[in-house]
């Protein structure tokens, strides 16, 4: 190798370590991307209108200037919750105003038991590896951490700490942590399996994090669902 080739190669592998992501791939969610976790629940005898009402905004949303992802998720319990990336606040603006989501967004009241729970945040750790090792049998996750008067700094290196050693875990495929405007956390990670997901809550590091989190946490939910829309 000459030494101008030697320099290339060097200069690539700085440029990946400074990269944002710890997975097996760069991805197009960055720190300058607006990424949405938002939970919504059926009013009795309204499950199956709102979950069309999900699916039917999936083709228009994914073919908006800006969209990144757009996967919607039902848990068992029949909730439902959307994770969403966006190029930037400009292009989310813009999506909202768009016709087919206001209609969705004016009849909501009549199918939602309670508000849509909607997060947004800037991502503070990115790890996703290629969207073809995700699968119908993936399981993936919104985790919602509120911090506790003074506990934010703690809870944000907590939750940091798990980055790295969950990247490495063969069954992860992303495990992304995003920050809002007021301290507060959300996470969204995809499993390939139930099975690998359970053996991720085995591990020492997330036994750890969780006889620690009641502490440093006054809102701690985890919203675990598959995906119902095509990817």
């Amino acid at each position: 190798m000459n030494k101008t080739s030697r320099l290339l190669a060097f200069l690539a592998l700085a440029l990946a370590f400074a990269l944002p992501s710890v997975g097996y791939a760069q991805t197009a969610v960055s720190v300058e991307t607006v990424n949405i976790c938002a939970m919504m629940r059926a009013k009795d005898g309204k499950a199956d209108e709102l979950r069309n009402a999900l699916l039917a905004l999936a083709t228009p949303t994914r073919s908006d200037d800006g969209y990144i992802a757009y996967d919607a998720y039902e848990e068992k319990s029949g909730a439902l919750f959307l994770h969403e990336v966006w190029r930037s606040q400009e292009d989310l603006d813009r999506h909202l105003q768009k016709p087919d989501v206001q209609d969705f967004v004016k009849k909501s009241p009549a199918r939602l038991d309670g508000k849509n729970d909607a997060h947004f945040g800037k991502a503070i750790s990115i790890s996703e590896k290629p969207q073809a090792s995700r699968s119908a049998e993936s399981i993936s996750i919104c985790s919602i951490k509120h911090p506790k008067a003074g506990k934010a700094d703690e809870l944000r290196r907590a939750l940091l700490s798990l980055s790295s050693p969950t990247s490495k875990e063969p069954g992860n495929l992303a495990y992304n942590i995003y920050e809002e405007k007021d301290g507060s956390l959300f996470l969204f990670e995809t499993w390939r399996s139930m099975a690998d997901l359970e053996r991720h809550f085995g591990t020492p590091y997330v036994k750890d994090f969780r006889s620690k989190v009641d502490g440093l946490a006054d809102v701690n939910e985890v919203h675990i669902g598959k995906p119902i829309s095509n990817q």
